[in-house]
């Protein structure tokens, strides 16, 4: 899995976003307004965070399963094709979680920026 990850990472884009982002925290460390510099740090890694979670529960299938009932005037034949097959829902949710470049990188760079904010407030 961490192999699988580490495909998923765009270096070149995600290595530089992460050294500029560690320089610019170099430099507010010696100035006034680290603390401030360190809030957006925080916010802005929090905000990466909840974009790679919600990029994950999109592929996450939550709203397959749901039970659907018989339409009126609508024949047995017709529902019973527009029926959901239960082995098809079990399929469809227990897949393994779906990383791919945006979350990887999204959840990489947000953790990166949350330590980063603590590290400016220490």
């Amino acid at each position: 899995m961490i192999d699988n990850f580490k495909n998923k990472i765009v270096l070149p884009l995600t290595g530089t976003v992460g050294a500029v982002a560690f320089l610019v925290a170099l430099i507010g460390r010696f100035t006034s307004q680290a603390r401030l510099l360190s809030d957006i740090f925080f916010m802005g890694g929090l905000t990466l965070v909840c974009l790679a979670i919600i990029n994950i529960l999109l592929y996450a299938s939550l709203m397959s399963g749901w039970f659907k009932s018989q339409r009126k005037g609508e024949r047995d034949e017709d529902y019973q094709k527009r029926k959901i097959d239960v082995h098809t829902v079990a399929s469809k949710k227990n897949r393994p979680i779906h990383f791919d470049k945006f979350a990887a990188n999204t959840l990489f760079l947000g953790i990166l920026a949350i330590i980063l904010a603590i590290l400016l407030t220490v």
